[in-house]
């Protein structure tokens, strides 16, 4: 079987010919793909593939959405536009950069408002701007609360920024960020209010199999800037 990445506006179960484009080597070409309601096993579970995570027959061939059957067994998947590669848990060695974005890894479970829950299509408020006036291009909000992701021991660094944004940068509320691994504290940022400026962290995840963000604040405005996971 071939894996290919999930492909938008699929029918789910319909048991027929569908003509779709694709990219390849820089060129669209029309394909007639045929879906069958195809159920995908990991392991013996099931695996969730309706919408755009549908399978379908070309050639002969089983083609499988990458990004559900990546996850199915606990594996990151990222999508690298710039060379057009996607990378299924770690990245190659001497990538300098992040094998995948906090924004793009699902949470387990979370108690927090994060990303697009109260700011429309937005994840970061502001357009990504901080308090300094600088502009982001990645990340995401994170209110009071914690939010839970499953890491697998999968990574080595946690890499990002995190600060306030611009239009709380008069704010007295006091905000503060911190990091567990495995239920052990890896890192605790300075109290983030008006006139503090944002702050770095770069920790090491080695082996952490259970990575928890907090926001200890009723202020939902304390953002993660430019967040990302390493192998």
């Amino acid at each position: 079987m071939k894996f290919l990445k999930g492909m938008a506006l699929f029918a789910a179960g319909v048991v027929t010919a569908t003509s779709v484009s694709v990219m390849a080597e820089q060129a669209t070409r029309n394909i007639s793909v045929s879906y069958r309601n195809i159920k995908i096993y990991a392991d013996g579970n099931l695996v969730n593939t309706s919408g755009a995570n549908e399978a379908f027959i070309y050639n002969g061939t089983t083609y499988l959405p990458v990004r559900a059957v990546g996850e199915a067994f606990n594996k990151a998947v990222d999508w690298d536009a710039a060379n057009s590669a996607v990378y299924l848990g770690r990245r190659p060695s001497g990538s300098v950069s992040p094998t995948v974005l906090l924004e793009d890894l699902d949470y387990f479970t979370k108690t927090a408002f994060i990303g697009t829950e109260s700011s429309g299509s937005k994840k970061l408020y502001d357009d990504g701007k901080d308090n300094l006036g600088n502009v982001h291009n990645s990340g995401m909000y994170l209110g009071y609360g914690t939010v839970q992701y499953l890491l697998n021991g999968q990574y080595s660094r946690f890499k990002g920024t995190v600060g306030i944004s611009y239009s709380k940068r008069n704010t007295s509320s006091k905000n503060r960020f911190k990091i567990c691994g495995d239920g052990k504290l890896l890192y605790s940022s300075s109290i983030m209010t008006g006139g503090v400026m944002p702050e770095n962290f770069d920790i090491d995840i080695s082996g952490v199999l259970n990575l928890t963000l907090e926001a200890e604040s009723g202020d939902p405005r304390l953002q993660i800037y430019d967040a990302g996971f390493y192998s």
